[in-house]
Protein backbone atom coordinates (compact mmCIF):
# COMPACT_ATOMS: atom_id res chain seq x y z
CA UNK A 1 0.00 0.00 0.00
CA UNK A 2 1.29 3.35 -0.65
CA UNK A 3 0.19 6.89 -0.29
CA UNK A 4 1.22 8.92 -3.66
CA UNK A 5 1.90 12.50 -3.55
CA UNK A 6 -1.38 13.27 -5.22
CA UNK A 7 -3.09 11.90 -2.18
CA UNK A 8 -4.17 8.54 -3.93
CA UNK A 9 -3.55 5.62 -1.73
CA UNK A 10 -2.80 2.37 -4.16
CA UNK A 11 -3.32 -0.73 -2.84
CA UNK A 12 -1.43 -3.46 -5.15
CA UNK A 13 -0.55 -5.13 -7.78
CA UNK A 14 -2.19 -7.73 -5.65
CA UNK A 15 -3.41 -11.57 -6.42
CA UNK A 16 -6.58 -12.62 -5.87
CA UNK A 17 -7.41 -15.69 -5.23
CA UNK A 18 -10.91 -17.54 -4.48
CA UNK A 19 -11.09 -19.46 -1.79
CA UNK A 20 -14.57 -20.61 -1.43
CA UNK A 21 -17.07 -21.02 -5.01
CA UNK A 22 -20.74 -21.44 -4.95
CA UNK A 23 -22.53 -21.77 -8.59
CA UNK A 24 -26.52 -22.02 -8.78
CA UNK A 25 -27.91 -24.30 -11.50
CA UNK A 26 -24.91 -22.62 -14.06
CA UNK A 27 -22.15 -23.77 -16.08
CA UNK A 28 -18.69 -22.56 -14.49
CA UNK A 29 -16.66 -20.62 -17.58
CA UNK A 30 -19.46 -20.08 -19.51
CA UNK A 31 -22.11 -18.12 -17.43
CA UNK A 32 -25.63 -16.60 -19.12
CA UNK A 33 -27.98 -14.56 -18.09
CA UNK A 34 -29.93 -15.76 -14.99
CA UNK A 35 -26.85 -17.49 -13.27
CA UNK A 36 -25.40 -16.76 -9.81
CA UNK A 37 -22.80 -17.52 -7.85
CA UNK A 38 -20.96 -16.45 -4.15
CA UNK A 39 -17.46 -16.21 -3.53
CA UNK A 40 -14.80 -15.48 -1.11
CA UNK A 41 -11.19 -14.43 -2.50
CA UNK A 42 -8.31 -14.05 -0.38
CA UNK A 43 -6.07 -10.74 -1.61
CA UNK A 44 -2.33 -11.60 -1.74
CA UNK A 45 0.72 -9.52 -1.72
CA UNK A 46 3.77 -9.93 -3.61
CA UNK A 47 5.75 -11.63 -0.55
CA UNK A 48 2.61 -14.07 -0.37
CA UNK A 49 1.07 -12.65 2.14
CA UNK A 50 -2.95 -12.84 2.82
CA UNK A 51 -4.07 -9.08 3.18
CA UNK A 52 -7.63 -8.96 2.74
CA UNK A 53 -10.28 -10.59 1.16
CA UNK A 54 -13.63 -10.61 -0.60
CA UNK A 55 -16.72 -11.58 -0.24
CA UNK A 56 -19.05 -11.23 -3.47
CA UNK A 57 -22.26 -12.12 -5.47
CA UNK A 58 -22.99 -12.02 -9.29
CA UNK A 59 -25.82 -12.32 -11.01
CA UNK A 60 -25.81 -12.82 -15.33
CA UNK A 61 -28.12 -9.86 -16.17
CA UNK A 62 -28.06 -9.09 -19.97
CA UNK A 63 -26.43 -10.53 -22.75
CA UNK A 64 -25.58 -7.04 -25.54
CA UNK A 65 -27.48 -8.35 -28.63
CA UNK A 66 -24.88 -6.87 -30.80
CA UNK A 67 -21.92 -9.07 -29.71
CA UNK A 68 -23.17 -11.30 -27.10
CA UNK A 69 -21.23 -10.15 -24.12
CA UNK A 70 -22.73 -11.37 -21.14
CA UNK A 71 -22.87 -8.21 -17.97
CA UNK A 72 -23.49 -9.43 -14.31
CA UNK A 73 -24.60 -7.22 -11.52
CA UNK A 74 -21.80 -7.95 -8.54
CA UNK A 75 -22.11 -6.61 -4.92
CA UNK A 76 -18.93 -6.85 -3.34
CA UNK A 77 -17.71 -6.75 0.62
CA UNK A 78 -13.89 -5.85 0.36
CA UNK A 79 -11.66 -6.08 3.58
CA UNK A 80 -8.19 -4.29 3.27
CA UNK A 81 -5.37 -3.37 4.89
CA UNK A 82 -7.04 -0.58 7.49
CA UNK A 83 -10.51 -0.50 6.18
CA UNK A 84 -13.32 -1.58 3.94
CA UNK A 85 -14.73 -0.29 0.71
CA UNK A 86 -17.69 -1.89 -0.95
CA UNK A 87 -18.49 -2.46 -5.29
CA UNK A 88 -21.92 -2.57 -6.40
CA UNK A 89 -22.41 -2.51 -10.15
CA UNK A 90 -22.51 -3.83 -13.64
CA UNK A 91 -19.07 -6.26 -15.38
CA UNK A 92 -18.49 -6.93 -19.04
CA UNK A 93 -17.50 -10.61 -17.87
CA UNK A 94 -16.95 -11.61 -21.65
CA UNK A 95 -14.45 -8.84 -21.33
CA UNK A 96 -13.00 -9.80 -18.45
CA UNK A 97 -12.76 -13.08 -19.63
CA UNK A 98 -10.29 -12.73 -22.34
CA UNK A 99 -7.79 -10.81 -19.93
CA UNK A 100 -8.19 -7.11 -20.57
CA UNK A 101 -8.15 -4.83 -17.55
CA UNK A 102 -11.55 -4.25 -16.26
CA UNK A 103 -11.92 -1.45 -13.85
CA UNK A 104 -14.95 -0.43 -12.07
CA UNK A 105 -15.81 1.97 -9.01
CA UNK A 106 -15.71 1.25 -5.35
CA UNK A 107 -16.64 3.60 -2.41
CA UNK A 108 -14.95 3.61 1.14
CA UNK A 109 -16.76 2.15 3.95
CA UNK A 110 -14.86 2.42 6.74
CA UNK A 111 -11.29 2.80 8.68
CA UNK A 112 -8.94 5.21 6.02
CA UNK A 113 -10.95 5.29 3.27
CA UNK A 114 -14.35 5.40 4.90
CA UNK A 115 -16.04 8.19 2.56
CA UNK A 116 -13.86 8.00 -0.39
CA UNK A 117 -14.00 7.18 -3.72
CA UNK A 118 -12.25 5.06 -5.66
CA UNK A 119 -11.32 2.07 -8.67
CA UNK A 120 -10.69 -1.73 -8.20
CA UNK A 121 -8.86 -2.80 -11.86
CA UNK A 122 -9.28 -6.66 -12.30
CA UNK A 123 -7.12 -8.60 -14.86
CA UNK A 124 -8.00 -12.24 -15.22
CA UNK A 125 -4.98 -14.42 -15.58
CA UNK A 126 -5.80 -17.72 -15.73
CA UNK A 127 -9.59 -19.67 -15.78
CA UNK A 128 -8.82 -21.32 -12.51
CA UNK A 129 -10.15 -18.09 -10.53
CA UNK A 130 -6.54 -16.12 -9.88
CA UNK A 131 -6.95 -12.38 -11.18
CA UNK A 132 -4.24 -9.40 -10.69
CA UNK A 133 -6.18 -6.57 -8.93
CA UNK A 134 -5.30 -2.85 -7.89
CA UNK A 135 -7.21 -0.60 -5.66
CA UNK A 136 -6.90 3.00 -6.59
CA UNK A 137 -8.69 5.48 -3.27
CA UNK A 138 -8.94 9.26 -4.29
CA UNK A 139 -8.00 11.61 -2.49
CA UNK A 140 -10.65 13.80 -0.55
CA UNK A 141 -12.47 16.44 -2.65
Amino acid sequence: MSQHPSGLIVIGPLTEVTTELKVGDGVLGAPKVGDYGTYQDDLIDADGNKIGEVFGRAEGVYQRPSDGHLFSWYVEDITLPGGTAVYEGPLDVTLAQTGTPVKVPIVGTGGRYEGLLGTREVTVVSPDRYVDVKFVFFPEV
